[in-house]
């Protein structure tokens, strides 16, 4: 019953609703700073059922907090026995969170850590572990299927939902350093990946690897996400120092061969991470994640609508 009621609440929530800036977006702040003590939070993601944005957190114990438009953090998730949690995927179908777990400055412990959307309690946890392992980034598919990418070890993982855990890919060019990053699940059956590093997209179908064609590459490519008008946004910085990289959020349009630039904005805030699509605009998040690396301190984070 609760899957169909949340279900419904779904559908409700996403027919007609906006893809990009019109009268009804302003229902929401462009621009949320939720106060909040060192959380970092490098993913988001829409939770339709609460009408908020997930954010994760880089700092222990690893957190989920839940950012609604009075723009307060309230936390759903508390797990002190995880490393860090970096990307997260809301499936409202089945009434979970996903989140990838790793540590991205010390590589080694990496899980997927499902937990029930209702409650905030953790359901399953799937070791991803491995030398040189840190996930990084989920990707949802119709049937439950989870996609998880390992960007300090190149991989791809695939774990269904009873969590039984493949490796998808492990092609190089998904390497080196800081690779595999963003994901998403394309409609059309095939996911979209991209490399922090290199700045090139791929679609992985049925094993096999494909590099996109590209106008320029997108250097310090982190999340994505894929709007429901079919544009892909991309959101780039300049972390990881990777030469040409900056901040920025970028709109292509996807074909089987190239994704096809529409638009590239500059990013006000300086250290954008990933892009969540909403009933009222997509929204990036800057989680001060310059302060964690350098071990420093934060009092708020930013969601800003594109």
């Amino acid at each position: 019953m609760r899957s169909l009621l949340i279900t419904t609440a779904l559908v409700a929530g996403l027919v007609g609703a906006p893809t990009g800036a019109d009268a009804s977006t302003r229902t929401w702040p462009a621009v949320l700073q939720p106060a909040a003590t060192n959380l970092f939070p490098e993913g988001v993601a829409w939770d339709p059922t609460r009408q908020a944005l997930l954010v994760t957190s880089l700092h222990q114990p690893a957190l989920i907090s839940a950012v609604g438009k009075d723009g307060v953090a309230r936390t759903v998730v508390s797990d002190p026995d995880l490393p860090a949690l970096v990307g997260i995927k809301v499936d409202v179908a089945r009434g979970r969170i996903l989140a990838a777990a790793g540590n991205p400055i010390t590589p080694g412990t990496s899980y997927l850590a499902v937990y029930d959307l209702a409650t905030g309690v953790r359901e399953q946890l799937i070791d991803l572990s491995g030398p040189n392992h840190a996930a990084n980034d989920v990707a949802l598919d119709p049937a439950g299927n989870a996609y998880v990418t390992d960007s300090s070890a190149g991989v791809v993982y695939k774990v269904d939902t009873s969590g039984y855990a493949t490796m998808l890919s492990t092609d190089s060019r998904l390497g080196p350093s800081i690779g595999a990053n963003g994901i998403v699940w394309h409609p059309n059956g095939y996911l979209l990946i991209n490399n922090y590093t290199t700045g090139k997209l791929f679609r992985l179908q049925g094993g096999q690897l494909t590099e996109l064609r590209l106008t320029n590459p997108l250097y310090g490519a982190d999340g994505m996400v894929l709007r429901h008008d079919g544009t892909l946004i991309v959101v780039t910085n300049a972390l990881g120092g990777i030469p040409g990289s900056t901040a920025a959020v970028h709109e292509l349009k996807v074909t089987a061969r190239a994704a096809i630039p529409v638009r590239t904005t500059p990013w006000p805030d300086p250290e954008p991470t990933t892009v969540a699509d909403t009933p009222y605009g997509a929204y990036v998040v800057d989680g001060r994640i310059s302060q964690f690396l350098s071990g420093g301190t934060a009092t708020d984070f930013v969601l800003r609508r594109l």
